[in-house]
C-alpha cells in the first residue's frame, strides 16, 4: 500500500512546489503519518530510525531547544522548534519508508518522479512565459492581473535540484553524449525561471559536474571539506565584503546581491559579539539593528536607490551566517556533523562515484548560501524530499565499493 502512496507523492510533489511551495509542508506531513499509520496496521509496529539519525538530530535539536532560553523571542522560538522537530519525524519516516522499497517498486517510483518533475517543467514554463494563466484561474484572479514571477522560486529550485538526483538515477540508460548534454538541462530551464540564486546554484553545480566527470571520487573526498570549512570560516570570510557593496564597487554587481553582501558584512560582524552560544535559536527575524540600513546604491544610470527597514529580513540569506549568529561555533559544529553524516550515508549507499548527486549537493548548498532562511519550513521539507529520492538510485554492486563503505564504518 506505501508503494502506491509513494509513487503518487513523488509524482505530485514537483507539480505542488510550482503552484504553492507552503503546501509541500502538510504533503509531507500527512503521507508521513498515512505511512504510520498503514506500517501499524500491517506490521503493528511503529517507525523506526537508525541509530545515526537518532544520535545526530537528538544532538542537533536539544541544542537548539537549549538555545531557545536566550533567544530574543524565547516563545516563539521554542514553537518554531517543536514544528522542525516534528518536520524531521516526518522527513525521516519519508525517507526510511522509500529505503524499504523492493528493486522493482523503487524503479517504478522512479518513473513517477520523472513523470512529476517533466510535467513540473512545463508547467513551471507555462506559468513563467505567459504571465501565470493556471495560477490566475484557480486563485479566482482577474484574467488580467500580474503575477510576481518570484512566486515560482521556490518550485523552479526544486526542480532544479530534482534534475541532478534523475540524472544520477537514469545515469545507466544514458550514452555519454547525454550525459554530457544533462548539466545543461537544469542551466536552461532555470535562465528563464525568476530565481536567480538557484541559477547560480546550478551552473555551479554543472562546473563541479564538468570538473570532477572523470574522477568522481576525488570530488567525493574534495566535496565535504568544502562545505564544512565553507560554514566553519564563513562569519570570517564575509569580514571581508564591504568593497563588494560599498559606492565605489562595480555596477555590473547586481543590486540583489550588493544588498546580501551589506546583510552579511552586519551579521559577521554580530557573530563575533556572540560566537560559541549565539543569540539564541531563531533570533536573526528581531535581531536589532539600530532602525534602518544606511546602505546606499548608485545604479549605472545614475540614479541613487536606498534601502530602507531592516538589515535583516527574517534570515541572512546565508544559512551558515544564520547558524552561526543563532547557535553559534556549537551550532555550526553540529551542522558540519550532519555534513560529514550525510556524505558517510551516500558512501554506504555505494554512491562515492555518482558525480550528479555530488553536483546536486554543489546546488542545493549554494542556494542555502544565497537564497532562503535555513528554518523556512517549505525549504526545511525540500531536504528531506530530495533525500528520500536518493535510495531511488540503484546500487552498484562492485566488490570495491564495499571496500570504500567500511573505510567509513558505516
Amino acid at each position: 500500500m506505501n508503494s502506491h502512496l509513494l509513487r503518487l507523492f513523488f509524482f505530485a510533489v514537483p507539480i505542488v512546489s510550482v503552484f504553492s511551495s507552503n503546501a509541500l509542508v502538510p504533503l509531507v506531513v500527512l503521507v508521513a503519518a498515512i505511512i504510520s499509520v498503514l506500517r501499524g496496521i500491517e506490521t503493528k509496529t511503529i517507525p523506526s530510525f537508525t541509530r545515526n539519525q537518532i544520535i545526530i538530530f537528538s544532538l542537533f535539536f536539544s541544542w537548539v531547544t537549549i538555545s531557545t532560553f536566550w533567544a530574543i523571542s524565547p516563545w516563539t522560538a521554542f514553537k518554531l522548534d517543536l514544528r522542525l522537530i516534528a518536520l524531521t519525524i516526518a522527513g525521516l519516516v519519508l525517507v526510511n519508508a522509500v529505503t524499504d522499497l523492493d528493486k522493482e517498486t523503487r524503479k517504478r517510483t522512479a518513473n513517477a518522479v520523472l513523470l512529476g518533475v517533466v510535467l513540473a517543467s512545463i508547467l513551471l514554463c507555462i506559468e513563467v512565459f505567459y504571465q501565470a494563466p493556471i495560477t490566475k484561474v484557480f486563485k479566482g484572479k482577474a484574467l488580467d492581473a500580474w503575477v510576481d514571477p518570484s512566486r515560482f522560486n521556490r518550485g523552479a529550485t526544486f526542480i532544479g535540484i530534482s534534475l541532478w538526483i534523475l540524472c544520477a538515477i537514469f545515469r545507466d540508460r544514458l550514452s555519454l553524449f547525454f550525459k554530457l548534454l544533462f548539466p545543461f538541462v537544469p542551466i536552461v530551464l532555470l535562465y528563464f525561471a525568476p530565481s536567480e540564486s538557484s541559477l547560480v546554484a546550478v551552473i555551479l553545480g554543472a562546473i563541479w559536474y564538468f570538473l570532477f566527470f572523470r574522477s568522481p571520487k576525488r570530488g567525493f573526498q574534495i566535496l565535504p571539506v568544502i562545505m564544512i570549512v565553507s560554514v566553519l570560516a564563513m562569519p570570517f570570510a564575509t569580514r571581508y565584503v564591504e568593497p563588494l557593496y560599498d559606492a565605489k564597487s562595480s555596477h555590473s554587481i547586481p543590486f540583489s546581491a550588493k544588498h546580501r553582501f551589506f546583510i552579511w558584512d552586519f551579521v559577521s560582524s554580530q557573530i563575533l559579539k556572540n560566537p560559541v552560544i549565539g543569540s539564541g535559536f531563531d533570533s536573526a527575524r528581531d535581531y536589532p539593528n539600530n532602525g534602518v540600513e544606511n546602505y546606499v546604491n548608485i545604479e549605472p544610470n545614475g540614479n541613487i536607490r536606498a534601502v530602507g527597514g531592516r538589515i535583516i529580513s527574517l534570515h541572512p540569506h546565508n544559512f551558515a551566517l544564520q547558524v552561526w549568529l543563532e547557535l553559534g561555533l556549537i551550532g555550526a559544529l553540529l551542522v558540519s556533523m550532519i555534513i560529514w553524516t550525510v556524505f558517510r550515508y551516500l558512501k554506504s549507499r555505494q554512491l562515492a562515484e555518482r558525480i550528479e548527486i555530488q553536483a546536486m549537493l554543489v546546488s542545493t548548498f549554494i542556494i542555502a548560501l544565497l537564497g532562503y532562511g535555513i528554518w523556512q519550513n517549505r525549504w526545511f521539507v525540500m531536504f528531506f524530499i530530495f533525500a528520500a529520492m536518493i535510495p531511488l538510485i540503484q546500487q552498484q554492486e562492485h566488490q570495491d565499493n564495499i571496500g570504500e563503505v567500511d573505510e567509513y564504518g558505516a
